[in-house]
Order: structure tokens, then C-alpha cells, then sequence
């Protein structure tokens, strides 16, 4: 959500700043924060909801201390008191709805735009050295502190017994990929798919509910975000309410089959990519938009050629997170699940609840091998897709 938002900040304005006198502290206090605001509070609504909703975590680490995700997933598969579960997955909808509408509160009371389509020579500068190296440290310490973990899992992989016996051995991927092949191929299968569909949806409701004035288009942003603003245990247990058995309402059932899985994550993954496009379309001046529609474009060719190229950061940082979010989601689709498909998280799981922690460290890390090729062939693609798009809509 911020990467795409400071990119869209234009260094002119730092530069302006600057030579007005302001130093780096009063620009990052008075321009930079101010205008990343949006990107910001996006960020801070998603890291309290994912908190607060927060499954895997606390079910291996939380020990005596109950939390709401866990006590309503014990409800349902341990008691079968599905009314419980539901209405212990309810209370974790005030906060969640609270912060939901605090954030559009704080949003819609100024104006971000800062992609006008007026050209700037600005270039980016150097930070002074005291407030380089001070960063450079930070970042540093944060990414060993990181990466020590990361390495104990390594670790913890190659062990025979982990905690007891230390020698070294590959047992632990032979019987994981024997026990787990399943689960990987359809956490792959589910969430190549879902991927593309997820950003192109996404980016395509933004613009709809940034740029358009049309009935019901409260109602459509309203919608569209709901999920953002439900922890994942109470979307797992709605599928199950909604799609176990058939209704009036709902006449189709759905437990067991992969369709599923792929619709929870589909909409469960849509607000991210809503947020990180509503971000960067309110930084473009609907000027821009306006004059290619004056100079005779439709909606649909200004989107294409003016608008899209603008967000494409935003896109493919959209896409990114729906696939690592699908390839690690745990919270909701640990309800929907089956024998027949099932994901690489519960898998993680089932070996820990087993105390097999050795196998579970040998499938984490695969699962973090596959997410970081993943990343890189997302972030090719962003490089090689953006140039296009851009000399596309220059040539043309």
C-alpha cells in the first residue's frame, strides 16, 4: 500500500521545499507524510485487522492466553457448537468495523493528489549522511533480527528430532513431500488462479468507485471492502453457514470442492487490491482523465491508456500480496477445507499439532522458497509490463 503511494509523490515538491529553506524533517513532517497519508492509514487498517484476526500465530505460541480467532475455532471443530463459534467470531467484528469507518473518516476530509500531468525535471537526491546511515543501521538490524528466524527454520529442517536429536538429515523432506504433495499442488493450482482474477477485479472497482458517480455506488465500495474489515475466521465460518447445505437463498452447496476455497479467497483478497488502487488514483489529477475524454477517448481507452499506466505499481503490488496471502492464508480457509482440497498452511499445522515440528519446518520453508520466486517473477514482470505500457501510450 505504500510503496505504489510515496513512488506516486513527486520529487519536485520535496525540491520546492527545499529550496524554499525547509529541512528533511519539516518536508518528511509537512509534505511527504501528509501525502502518503492514504497508503498510510490503508496500511495501518490492514496490520490491525490482520492482528487482530491473526489464526496460526496464536494457536502455536498463545499457550494460556485465549484469543477470540482461536477460542471460535475450537468452538466449531472441538465442542460442534457452531452458534458458539459464530457468535464468538461476531465480537471480532466491532473493533474491526470501527477502525473500518474511522479510516474513511480521516480519508475524506482532504485531498492527495499529487500526479497532476504536468512536467517536472526534478531529480532525486541524496539523504544527509546522519539521516542515511542511522536508517541503513535500523534497516539492517531489523533484517538480521528477520532473518535469524528464517534460519532457524532452516535449521530446524535438517534435524532429525528437533530439540533432541540434532544430526542432520533430508527424512524430513522425503516425508513431508510424501505426506504434503497434495496439499502444495493445491495451494498452487487455487492461487495461480485466483491471482490475476483478484488484481484485475480490484483495479477495476477502484477506478469504478474513485472516478464514477452512479446509483448504488456506495453501495458497491461498501461491498467490495466488507471482507477488508472481517477477520478471516468469521469470513470461514459465514462460508460455512452460507454454503454447507442448500437454502432459498443460497441453493448451491459448495463444501468440499475447490470453488469454495477460490471464492473466499477471491473476495478476501479483493479489498487489498481495492485499497492499494483507491490509493493511487486519488494521487492523478482527474484533469488528466478529463482531457482524453474531451479529445474524444471513451472511458474505457482513457483506463487503459492513461489511467493503468499510472497505477501499474499499484497493480502488481496487488497482485504480489494476493498470491502470498493465498499461499499463507490460514485463518478462513482452515474452515473450508477437505480431504480433497486443502492448503500447505494446514498441513504446517497438522505437523505441529503432531509435534512434528522438524516436518513443519521442512514444508515453511518450501512455502517460503515458492512465495519468494513468486515475488521475483511478479516484480520482473512489473519492470517488463510497465516500460511497455508506457512507451504503448506514448506511441499512441
Amino acid at each position: 500500500a505504500l510503496v505504489g503511494v510515496l513512488q506516486a509523490i513527486d520529487p519536485a515538491l520535496e525540491e520546492a521545499a527545499m529550496d524554499c529553506g525547509a529541512s528533511r524533517i519539516k518536508i518528511f513532517k509537512t509534505i511527504i507524510l501528509p501525502l502518503a497519508t492514504p497508503g498510510i492509514v490503508s496500511a495501518w487498517l490492514l496490520v490491525f485487522i490482520q492482528s487482530l484476526a491473526d489464526f496460526g500465530n496464536p494457536m502455536i505460541l498463545s499457550g494460556d492466553f485465549s484469543v477470540l480467532s482461536v477460542q471460535a475455532y475450537l468452538q466449531i471443530t472441538g465442542m460442534y457448537d457452531l452458534a458458539r463459534g459464530s457468535t464468538l467470531a461476531i465480537l471480532l467484528l466491532i473493533p474491526t468495523v470501527i477502525a473500518f469507518y474511522l479510516q474513511k473518516y480521516l480519508l475524506s476530509k482532504k485531498s492527495y493528489v499529487t500526479v497532476t500531468g504536468k512536467p517536472t525535471s526534478a531529480t532525486i537526491k541524496n539523504l544527509e549522511w546522519y539521516i542515511k546511515y542511522p536508517v541503513y543501521a535500523f534497516c539492517i538490524m531489523f533484517a538480521l533480527i528477520v532473518l535469524l528466524f528464517y534460519s532457524m527454520v532452516v535449521w530446524g529442517s535438517f534435524q532429525k528430532l528437533w530439540g533432541i536429536d540434532a544430526t542432520l538429515t533430508l527424512r524430513n523432506y522425503v516425508q513431508m513431500w510424501r505426506v504434503g504433495k497434495n496439499y502444495i499442488l493445491d495451494s498452487l493450482y487455487i492461487s495461480v488462479i485466483i491471482t490475476p482474477i483478484t488484481g484485475i477485479l480490484s483495479m477495476f472497482i477502484a477506478y469504478l468507485i474513485t472516478r464514477k458517480q452512479f446509483f448504488g455506488r456506495n453501495a458497491m465500495e461498501f461491498s467490495s471492502m466488507l471482507t477488508f474489515a472481517v477477520p478471516g475466521t468469521v469470513v470461514g465460518i459465514g462460508y460455512i453457514l452460507a454454503f454447507n447445505t442448500p437454502s432459498p437463498l443460497m441453493p448451491v452447496t459448495l463444501t468440499g470442492t475447490g470453488f469454495i476455497i477460490m471464492a473466499l479467497l477471491v473476495f478476501r483478497n479483493l479489498p487489498v487490491g481495492i485499497r492499494n488502487g483507491v490509493a493511487a488514483i486519488e494521487q492523478i489529477d482527474p484533469s488528466i482523465e478529463e482531457a482524453s475524454i474531451d479529445l474524444g477517448a471513451d472511458s474505457g481507452l482513457t483506463f487503459r491508456k492513461i489511467t493503468l499506466p499510472m497505477i501499474t505499481p499499484a497493480f502488481f503490488s496487488g497482485l504480489a500480496n494476493c498470491f502470498v496471502r493465498s499461499m499463507t492464508a490460514i485463518s478462513a480457509i482452515i474452515f473450508v477445507v477437505s480431504g480433497k482440497w486443502n492448503f500447505i498452511t494446514v498441513a504446517v499445522l497438522g505437523f505441529v499439532d503432531n509435534s512434528q515440528y522438524a516436518q513443519a519446518a521442512a514444508m515453511s520453508l518450501l512455502l517460503i522458497a515458492i512465495v519468494l520466486l513468486a515475488l521475483g517473477l511478479i516484480k520482473l514482470a512489473t519492470d517488463r509490463m510497465g516500460r511497455g505500457m508506457q512507451s504503448s501510450s506514448i506511441i499512441e
